[in-house]
């Protein structure tokens, strides 16, 4: 697909786009990947998730016939809808219009709300647990098992030979998350021992990213105390003032990425995500292995029973509003 084409069906859909919610909680929608079913959702906050009139929208990439083809950088040269079957990450993008959905088997896409549309679909591989949409259109995804970041030229991306796309990638020990800091005009990525801060040079034919510092948090009252914790940095996603939620093993800080310093904000640990919404917290927090069947509500025991989607695996969660931190 030509790149003037990909951003035509990404434009045009801005002012026609039906699935809207507005950023209060009276009207509020959640996302969430769910891998008991290979789908992503959005669902009604104030109804019932056990009623079907709670789900909105479902999209499932491996009903798509675009995805029958071989995915050509796969070593077991597998189709590509064999690589869609555990939902991982989701994040709302493009003014509400788009989502940008990863899975922990290998993929990266972005799919239009409308019409379910998927406009480019990429393959990482090495167990994706995160995604960004850059300034230009190019993504940069983050493989926990990989340790690694790849940077897509989505300029480059051919339909016919998806797992193709040109990239290139940077070592980051456990690297799960990436966001994009629209004020600072820089890249931050979580992993085993920090965040870590990243320029982003935008280059039709050599898109780029440079290591521009790393910050993790010191060990104390041991032999080691100049050494980093090894923290298996986890999830990695925008607070509602400007900072960032990072969840870790031992539980949830929040990272100012203006002073490049730690806040610790909870003890919860192995929380999958975390996000906010109006002053409202919501975080997936396993109660088997990594899934759950409902988001946890801190302090809202009704929420929490209402959001509730028998025998689901969810994985993350994010409310359906826009992401200013990042775009």
């Amino acid at each position: 697909m030509q790149f003037k084409k990909l951003l035509t069906l990404i434009s045009v859909t801005s002012a026609i786009m039906t699935t809207q919610a507005s950023d209060n909680l009276s009207d509020c929608k959640i996302v969430v990947g769910n891998q008991r079913t290979s789908e992503w959702a959005i669902y009604d906050f104030n109804k019932d998730w056990r009623k079907p009139e709670a789900k909105i929208w479902s999209f499932n990439p491996k009903l798509d016939p675009i995805m029958q083809q071989p995915c050509l950088n796969d070593p077991e040269n597998r189709k590509c809808d064999d690589l869609w079957l555990a939902p991982s990450d989701v994040k709302v993008v493009l003014d509400k219009t788009h989502l940008l959905c990863v899975d922990s088997l290998g993929g990266v896409l972005l799919v239009r709300i409308k019409d379910k549309k998927i406009i480019w679909h990429v393959y990482p591989r090495s167990n994706p647990h995160s995604a960004e949409l850059l300034p230009d259109g190019n993504v940069v995804t983050a493989s926990s098992e990989g340790h690694y970041l790849k940077l897509y030229n989505i300029r480059k991306f051919d339909s016919q030979k998806p797992g193709l796309t040109p990239f290139s990638q940077y070592l980051v020990p456990g690297a799960h998350g990436v966001v994009w800091d629209k004020k600072r005009q820089c890249l931050w990525s979580s992993g085993d021992f920090g965040v870590t801060k990243w320029r982003y040079i935008s280059d039709a034919e050599n898109p780029r990213l440079e290591h521009a510092g790393f910050y993790g948090i010191t060990l104390k009252d041991t032999i080691f105390r100049d050494a980093f914790e090894r923290i298996y940095g986890h999830d990695l996603f925008p607070t509602h003032d400007g900072k960032l939620f990072l969840t870790y093993n031992r539980g949830i800080s929040i990272f100012d990425p203006e002073k490049c310093t730690f806040t610790h904000y909870s003890d919860l640990k192995a929380i999958k995500s975390v996000d906010s919404a109006n002053g409202k917290i919501m975080m997936l927090k396993p109660q088997e292995r990594w899934w759950a069947e409902n988001p946890h509500f801190p302090n809202d025991e009704q929420a929490e029973k209402r959001c509730f989607v028998p025998n689901a695996k969810i994985y993350k969660a994010r409310f359906f509003q826009n992401n200013n931190f990042s775009y």
